[in-house]
C-alpha cells in the first residue's frame, strides 16, 4: 500500500485560490526530492459561519474555514519497495538540511 497522508487546517476565512496555489506550489518543490510525492485529489475547504460554528472540545466554537489535503508518497523503489515512500521524505529531508548547513558553514558537520 503507497503512504498517503491527510492535512487539515482551520485557518480564518482566506481565498482558496491562494491556499490552492500555495499548497501545488509546495508539492512541487517536494516533487523535486521525492518525485513520486503528489495531491491524491482534490483540495477541499469547508466553511464555518455564525450560523454553523465548529465545535471544539477544550476550544469552544470555531469560525472560518477547515481545509483539507489528501497527499500520496510513492517511493522510487531504488533500495526500499515503493510504498516506503515516508522514508524517501525522510532522506531527502535529511539530504536538504545537509546541503543547507554546508552551505551556511562551508563545511560538513562532524
Amino acid at each position: 500500500m503507497i503512504m498517503r497522508d491527510t492535512i487539515f487546517t482551520l485557518t480564518d476565512l482566506v481565498d482558496e485560490s491562494l491556499v490552492c496555489d500555495a499548497v501545488k506550489a509546495m508539492v512541487a518543490e517536494v516533487q523535486r526530492y521525492v518525485p513520486g510525492y503528489r495531491l491524491k485529489q482534490d483540495i477541499q475547504f469547508e466553511r464555518f459561519g455564525s450560523n454553523r460554528p465548529l465545535k471544539i472540545p477544550g476550544y469552544g466554537e470555531f469560525e472560518g474555514m477547515k481545509t483539507s489535503v489528501f497527499l500520496e508518497v510513492e517511493g522510487a523503489g531504488d533500495y526500499l519497495p515503493k510504498y516506503a515512500g515516508n522514508l524517501d521524505i525522510m532522506t531527502a529531508a535529511a539530504k536538504a538540511a545537509a546541503e543547507v548547513l554546508v552551505r551556511q558553514t562551508g563545511r560538513i558537520a562532524a
